[in-house]
C-alpha cells in the first residue's frame, strides 16, 4: 500500500510540475510576443516623431576603407521614407519604402531601391569600389536604442553602427546641406598635420580617413587610419581612435584652418599649404584626352594608334610620383587579357611655386622601356617634355584640395594641359 501511494505522489508531482512548467512557457510567449510589438511600435513613433526628419552619420563597408557620409531622412506612418545625402544635388530628394519587423531584434529595413540610400549598398558600384560590390553598404539594420534624442542602428551585414539625430526644425534641407559642404571644402585638404604629445605627425586625406604617420613603441613606422564624417562644426570619428596614446574623436571647424580637437585633448589638427609644383610632383594627376590641348592630342593619337597596332587599350596613364619615381606612369591592357603596367621617368626641376621644367629622363621601369620601343609611347612624353625639356605654369580650382591641374606650355599656346586628381579609366575611349 505504501508503494502504491509513494507512486501515485510521484505522478501528482509530475503533473503539478508538467502544469506549472506549460504555464510558465504560454506567459513567457505572449510576454515576449507583446514587448516585440512594442518595440517594433516604439520604434515606428520615434522614426516618424521628428518633424524634420534624421540627421543620419552613415559609413558603409568596412569604416577604414570609406569613411562617412551624412544623408537625410523622414520617416512616415504610411511607411514611406524621403531620403537625401551629401553626394547628390542639396535640393534632391528620393522616397521610397521601409519597414521596421521582428528578426532576432527589432530590424529597420530600406524596402524598395532608392537611389540616394543604396548608392552606398549597389554592388554595380555606382559611387565608388569594385563591380559586384560596390562599397558594401547596408540596407537592413538591428535597432539597438530608439529615442526621441538618438536613435542607433547596426548593419546586419557588415555590423558598422548608424547614428540618427533629430534634424533641427529651423533649417531647410537644402540650406543644411549647403552648409554642411561648406564646412567640408573649406576642411578638406592633401595634406594636414596633427600636434600631438608635443610632435607633429603628418595625416594624408583618403576618400573619408585619415592617415597618420608615426611609430610603434620599437621606432617601427607605422599608420593610424581616422574614419570620419563631416559635420555642420567639423568632423567626427566613427569610433575614438586612439594615435600616440591619445584618443581622437573628432576636430572642430575654425576659418582659419587649425582645427582643435573636440573632446578637449589638446590634439589639433592643421591644414598644409603646398605650392603648385609640389601638389604635381606629390601627387598622381591623371590624364584625360579630352582635356589636352591640340598638340597634345596629336602626340596621343599617334600613342593610340601605337596600342591599336598591338591590340592594346590604355587602362590609365598619369603623371606624378608612384613608388618614388617622378615621370609617366601606366597601365595597359592587352589582347590577351593581361594587363601590363610601369612608365618613363622624367627629370624635373621646380620653378618658384607654380612653374616647373620636365624632360624625360631616359629610363623607365616595368613595361615602361618596351612600351616605348614597340607601342609608340614616346609620344606619350612628347607633351611633357621628350627630346627638350618644356617649362610650365601650373593653375588649379583649389590649391588645398585640388580637382585638377592646368599645364600651360610657357613656349606653346598649343599645348595646355588639364590633369584631374580623381582616377580616370581608358582615356582614350570618348577622344576616338
Amino acid at each position: 500500500m505504501k508503494k502504491i501511494f509513494y507512486l501515485l505522489t510521484m505522478v501528482v508531482a509530475v503533473m503539478t510540475v508538467s502544469s506549472c512548467s506549460n504555464e510558465q512557457e504560454d506567459f513567457f510567449n505572449d510576454s515576449s510576443a507583446n514587448r516585440a510589438n512594442a518595440e517594433i511600435k516604439n520604434t515606428i513613433d520615434v522614426l516618424c516623431s521628428a518633424s524634420n526628419g534624421w540627421i543620419m552619420q552613415y559609413f558603409p563597408g568596412e569604416p577604414e576603407t570609406w569613411g562617412g557620409y551624412n544623408m537625410l531622412a523622414k520617416f512616415d506612418k504610411d511607411g514611406k521614407v524621403t531620403v537625401a545625402n551629401e553626394v547628390s544635388f542639396a535640393d534632391y530628394t528620393e522616397t521610397s519604402y521601409f519597414s521596421v519587423k521582428q528578426s532576432a531584434g527589432v530590424m529597420l529595413s530600406f524596402d524598395t531601391y532608392n537611389n540616394l540610400f543604396h548608392v552606398f549598398s549597389d554592388p554595380s558600384a555606382p559611387l565608388a569600389g569594385e563591380q559586384g560590390s560596390g562599397m558594401e553598404g547596408d540596407y537592413d539594420f538591428s535597432v539597438m536604442s530608439a529615442t526621441k534624442e538618438k536613435v542607433v542602428l547596426k548593419g546586419r551585414k557588415r555590423g558598422t553602427y548608424l547614428e540618427l539625430t533629430p534634424m533641427p526644425t529651423d533649417i531647410s534641407w537644402e540650406d543644411y546641406l549647403n552648409k554642411l559642404t561648406a564646412v567640408k571644402n573649406d576642411m578638406l585638404s592633401l595634406k594636414y598635420t596633427i600636434d600631438i604629445n608635443g610632435k607633429q605627425l603628418v595625416a594624408s586625406p583618403n576618400r573619408r580617413t585619415l592617415k597618420v604617420s608615426t611609430t610603434d613603441e620599437d621606432g617601427n613606422a607605422k599608420t593610424i587610419t581616422i574614419p570620419y564624417v563631416f559635420c555642420t562644426d567639423g568632423i567626427k570619428t566613427y569610433m575614438p581612435v586612439n594615435v600616440d596614446g591619445v584618443e581622437i574623436t573628432g576636430f572642430k571647424y575654425s576659418a582659419d584652418g587649425t582645427y582643435e580637437a573636440d573632446n578637449g585633448s589638446g590634439v589639433v589638427l592643421k591644414q598644409v599649404a603646398q605650392s603648385l609644383n609640389q601638389l604635381l610632383i606629390g601627387y598622381q594627376w591623371f590624364c584625360y584626352f579630352p582635356d589636352m590641348g591640340t598638340y597634345g592630342q596629336i602626340a596621343w593619337n599617334y600613342f593610340h594608334q601605337g596600342l591599336s597596332a598591338i591590340g592594346d587599350e590604355l587602362i590609365y596613364g598619369l603623371i606624378g610620383t608612384f613608388n618614388g619615381r617622378f615621370g609617366f606612369h601606366f597601365a595597359s591592357l592587352a589582347s590577351d587579357g593581361n594587363t601590363y603596367s610601369g612608365g618613363l621617368n622624367m627629370d624635373v626641376t621646380l620653378i618658384g611655386d607654380d612653374k616647373v621644367t620636365m624632360q624625360f629622363a631616359q629610363s623607365g621601369y616595368g613595361s615602361g622601356a618596351w612600351y616605348y620601343e614597340n607601342a609608340k609611347m614616346d609620344f606619350a612624353l612628347y607633351p611633357f617634355g621628350h627630346n627638350n625639356a618644356k617649362t610650365f605654369t601650373i593653375t588649379t580650382d583649389n590649391a588645398k584640395m585640388p580637382s585638377y591641374l592646368i599645364l600651360t606650355d610657357n613656349d606653346d599656346s598649343r599645348n595646355v594641359i588639364k590633369l584631374s586628381y580623381n582616377v580616370v579609366y581608358f582615356p582614350f575611349l570618348t577622344g576616338e
